[in-house]
C-alpha cells in the first residue's frame, strides 16, 4: 500500500487489476450458472411429437383432465391412453380414487395421428389429488413411446 499526497491509502496497480479480473470472472461465472440450472434436455420420441396433460377441479368438485397427443405424420399408427386419479391420504400416501372404471383406470385409444379428449369425474371430498396419464404411442418410427404425465391439484 502506498499513501497518496492527501494522506489516503491506495492499492498498488497489480492489486487493482487482480481485484477487477477476479470480479469480472465471478460475474461471468454467475451469468453462465443461471441458464444451466434451467436448461432441460428436449425429449426425443420415436413416434410422438409431443404430449400434454392439463387438469382442473371446479367449485362443485368435478375433476377435468384434458389430454392431447400429437404423433408424427407417416409414423404414428396407434395412441393408447390410460388415466387414473389418486388422493393424498395422511399427507404421505396416495390411494386410487373410484372413477367408475375397471381397476379405477380409464382407458381409450385411437388409430389417428393425434388424440384429444377430456376425462371428467366427480370428487366426493376435498383434498390433494394427482392425475396420472400414460400415453403409449406406436408406429413405424421404432419401439413404442411410453410417456407419463402427472398433475397435482387441490380442492
Amino acid at each position: 500500500m502506498i499513501k497518496n499526497n492527501n494522506g489516503g491509502i491506495i492499492m498498488k496497480n497489480y492489486l487493482k487489476r487482480t481485484a477487477v479480473l477476479l470480479m469480472a470472472g465471478l460475474m461471468l461465472l454467475a451469468g453462465i450458472a443461471v441458464p444451466c440450472r434451467r436448461a432441460e434436455a428436449a425429449m426425443m420420441y420415436n413416434n410422438t411429437n409431443y404430449a400434454t396433460l392439463s387438469g382442473s377441479i371446479d367449485s362443485n368438485g368435478d375433476l377435468h383432465a384434458t389430454m392431447y397427443v400429437m404423433g408424427i405424420n407417416g409414423r404414428t399408427t396407434k395412441i393408447e391412453v390410460a388415466l387414473y386419479v389418486e388422493k393424498r391420504v395422511l399427507g404421505l400416501f396416495w390411494t386410487k380414487v373410484d372413477i367408475g372404471c375397471e381397476n379405477n383406470i380409464w382407458k381409450d385409444y385411437t388409430t389417428k395421428i393425434s388424440y384429444s379428449n377430456t376425462f371428467s369425474t366427480h370428487l366426493n371430498s376435498g383434498g390433494t389429488y394427482r392425475i396420472t396419464v400414460t400415453y403409449t404411442v406406436s408406429g413405424s418410427g421404432g419401439s413404442s413411446d411410453t410417456i407419463t404425465k402427472t398433475e397435482t391439484l387441490s380442492y
